[in-house]
């Protein structure tokens, strides 16, 4: 057997996955399986049976894995720690409590402070102290924090106190949870310190703890100083690829590389772990070590750089495979290079369950498998001719060298590509070419970063010279992502594709690589394109999560969950659906454009938009607007009264014209048409004066009349705006509003409802929001009215579906009602 670790790590890795999303009712049954195929296969490697020895055991280690995934996925989703805060009363979660526990990493700066990862074993509340268990996620702010940051290493224990809460949901289609995501990860809760006082050092951690933080605080100082000197920027790209923190990152930067295909680079994974192998193996030589020591002292020093680096699954894998191939030189082994991959799949699989359920996983393993599997079919080894000229063969290397690496790029493609599209909504055909370029500028940046944090100390001088290579290294894999923004079309931004489509593809892909016949061969290239073209067009049916269309000719509504936002989603039978907003997080790098709204909208089935209409330059209302303009271009821009000196409409402005997207003001009385959907804009009239500032009184006002069915969505007007709309406002059978500004006390005035006399309203806010939105008294003006009320911060995203005559409300927690002329 060619792969024997594959017998193992398969079943395992599919038992995993078996057991966290299927559950396992008792671990007994899956035990006593797991020992019955492992007494089946003694059976037969007894008997000499292949076949039933492979299945035997591919069958144990499938129980196995259950029971382990199962186990993990329990323990992670429910520790003692989120029982406890469960028990505590409402009105007691949000008084401070002394945490102490482990951190899980150093502190990473951030826009407010720092954050710290602490692992939690005992919570004091008042007098009463409690073991728990439990991983928190902690936001530090205040002015000593930089003067403290230092101090908060992985390893070393702490003493805080915090104020905690839950993490949110966000409760759209098309979205995994975000709390589930986060405990499987380890962090249960979340957690907010006022100050770097209330953070306390109680112990150091072990040896190689502090071994590896001083190292990691090493490496930030002297980037910081060396390369530091000629950009900031360079130094955090230096730093990523040193000892994987990408707390220097800017939000732009991480997302240009993303969608270059070459975020890879700045990942510790098997590139960097070789390139250390390499250098460290070349010193060993250098002072004439013998094979088997420098084979052992290789394995020490990427052992001990893998776990400075923090195990991350790309740093966990590229580690493991090292080290197994170190180890095999030691005893002088010799295997394929897969069997090496399997095992430290296997080991990952054991040792930390639930990373597989990592993205970071699933790229690192699947492109390695793709490169081992593919590769040599696509550019087959050939043997040296000893018969060239030394000129001949120096050229023959570098030809040979570039193939390989093109080859290894289009197998990771093809490896990843489906899984990209499924885990990020994207593909990008970028990385085929950057990674020419990316790659050994990684290379150079590594080794003199390497060598220029390595100089500070004690030649500062040579080590900024060095610096600046590292810099020019950073600054070229930064300038060369920027081709994405000259060449847009190398970036796809494509829907989940299905399971289906998954599957379609890499049976093309298997089929096509691996079989003999030429007419089978050229089915599975046919399977694979048509898989390929599906994704590209994904029409609904063939996505992931897809949301049942509406009725045919039916109006379609959807208020989304965006928290302390808005984003509204018009699907009008016979048109292009018009958003309005897009959502948006204050004072937050967290693209909710990307990880929300276009994600739900996808669900929805909106390919293209044919408007996005920004009711005002609010953070919370075009925050996500970036986004929705690259992954799905609509033809046009609406905004109210223009600011020309707010900085995000600006960049918005400049976004969409790079995409070719009409920019356009409207005002009160212009009227469209989607499809048979009438349109009106009842505020803002044009300003006789220019603006210095966002204003909620001008925002944009619509209302859409569907027969006896009207919509009204009026942004974040007040009593100022709601004053100049309501003489405007033609009330009819049925309305549908959703309440300005939040549900804000200083909006919806008892005028206004009245002439309105909503049928339901939908408060769009976030949960345990700052601003107290909605605001009771604004609620009960509604009720009293005899509006029913929804909430997105209750209900999750709202959905009304209306063919003019009777609406149908439902939400995505499951609430419901249809109203007709005469009521509910």
């Amino acid at each position: 057997m060619r792969a024997p670790a594959a017998v193992v790590a398969i079943p395992l890795i599919a038992g995993v996955l078996g057991g966290v999303y299927a559950g396992t009712p008792s671990a007994i049954p899956a035990a006593l399986f797991a020992c019955a195929g492992s007494a089946a296969g003694c059976v037969a490697w007894r008997r000499k049976r292949p076949v039933l020895l492979i299945v035997s055991c591919a069958a144990a280690f499938f129980a196995a894995g259950a029971t382990v995934g199962a186990r993990a996925d329990e323990e992670a989703l429910a520790p003692a720690l989120l029982a406890w805060w469960h028990a505590l009363p409402e009105d007691a979660r949000d008084d401070p409590v002394t945490l102490e526990g482990t951190l899980k990493a150093d502190a990473a700066r951030s826009d407010f402070g720092a954050t710290l990862t602490l692992d939690v074993d005992r919570v004091v509340r008042g007098r009463v102290a409690r073991t728990v268990r439990g991983g928190v996620r902690l936001s530090v702010s205040g002015t000593r924090v930089f003067a403290a940051i230092g101090a908060w290493r992985q390893g070393r224990r702490l003493r805080v106190a915090a104020a905690l809460r839950e993490p949110l949901d966000y409760r759209d289609p098309g979205l995994t949870s975000d709390r589930v995501r986060l405990a499987r990860q380890g962090t249960v809760l979340l957690g907010s310190v006022k100050s770097a006082l209330l953070v306390g050092v109680r112990a150091r951690g072990s040896l190689a703890a502090e071994a590896a933080g001083w190292v990691r605080a090493q490496v930030r100082r002297g980037a910081a100083a060396a390369i530091g000197r000629w950009s900031a920027q360079s130094a955090g790209i230096v730093t990523a690829i040193l000892i994987g923190d990408r707390s220097g990152l800017r939000p732009e930067d991480e997302r240009r590389l993303q969608e270059a295909g070459t975020y890879h680079v700045i990942a510790i994974s098997g590139g960097n772990i070789v390139l250390v192998m390499a250098i460290v193996i070349a010193m060993a030589r250098r002072v004439r070590l013998r094979p088997r020591g420098a084979s052992a002292a290789t394995l020490l020093v990427v052992a001990f750089y893998g776990y400075l680096a923090g195990l991350a699954p790309s740093v966990q894998r590229a580690t493991l495979v090292g080290v197994l191939w170190l180890a095999a030189r030691l005893i002088d082994h010799r295997g394929p290079a897969i069997n090496a991959l399997g095992v430290a799949a296997a080991f990952a699989a054991i040792a930390a369950p639930l990373s597989i359920l990592d993205g970071g996983f699933v790229l690192s393993f699947g492109a390695t498998l793709g490169i081992l599997l593919l590769a040599d079919r696509l550019v087959p080894r050939r043997p040296p001719e000893r018969s060239l000229s030394r000129a001949q063969r120096v050229r023959r290397t570098l030809i040979a060298a570039a193939a390989a690496l093109l080859a290894a790029t289009v197998c990771a493609e093809l490896a990843l590509a489906p899984v990209s599209a499924r885990l990020f909504g994207r593909i990008s055909l970028a990385g085929l070419l950057l990674n020419f370029a990316a790659i050994p500028l990684m290379s150079l940046a590594q080794i003199s970063g390497a060598l220029a944090v390595a100089t500070q100390p004690v030649l500062p001088d040579a080590a900024g010279l060095i610096g600046w290579v590292a810099h020019i290294s950073a600054r070229g894999l930064l300038e060369s992502a920027r081709l994405v923004d000259v060449r847009p079309w190398l970036v796809l931004d494509v829907p989940p594709p299905g399971l289906v489509v998954v599957a379609a593809w890499y049976a093309g892909i298997a089929v096509a690589c691996f079989s003999a016949p030429r007419r089978v061969r050229r089915l599975g290239i046919l399977l694979a394109v048509s898989a390929a073209v599906v994704m590209v067009a994904a029409p609904s049916p063939a996505r992931a999560d897809a949301v049942p269309p509406v009725q045919r000719g039916w109006l379609r509504v959807v208020f989304l969950d965006v928290g302390q936002g808005d984003a509204t989603l018009v699907m009008a039978p016979g048109a292009r659906p018009l958003l309005v907003d897009a959502g948006g997080v204050f004072g937050s790098s967290f693209d909710i454009g990307r990880r929300v709204v276009v994600p739900a909208l996808w669900a929805l089935g909106a390919d293209r938009l044919g408007v996005l209409a920004l009711t005002h330059g609010d953070p919370d209302h075009i925050g996500g607007a970036d986004a929705v303009l690259r992954a799905l271009g609509p033809a046009e821009v609406w905004e109210g009264i223009p600011v020309p000196r707010h900085a995000p409409l600006r960049r918005l402005r400049a976004e969409a014209a790079s995409h070719g997207i009409a920019w356009r003001e409207v005002h009160t009385g212009e009227r469209r048409h989607l499809g048979p959907i009438a349109l009106r804009i009842l505020h803002p009239d044009a300003p006789d004066w220019e603006r210095q500032k966002v204003r909620n009184d001008d925002s944009v006002v619509i209302e859409l009349r569907y027969g006896s069915v009207a919509v009204l969505l009026p942004g974040d007007i007040g009593a100022e705006g709601e004053s100049a709309v309501t003489p405007l406002i033609h009330a009819g059978p049925l309305t549908i509003v959703k309440a300005p500004h939040h549900g804000s006390a200083t909006s919806s005035s008892r005028r206004f409802i009245e002439t309105l006399h909503p049928a339901a309203v939908v408060f769009s806010a976030g949960r345990h929001n700052p601003f107290g939105h909605p605001a009771p008294d604004v609620v009960e003006r509604y009720v009293s009215a005899g509006a029913r009320v929804f909430r997105t911060d209750l209900d999750g995203a709202v959905v009304l579906d209306t063919d003019g005559r009777t609406a149908a409300i439902w939400t995505w927690t499951g609430r419901g009602v249809t109203f007709t002329r005469d009521g509910p």
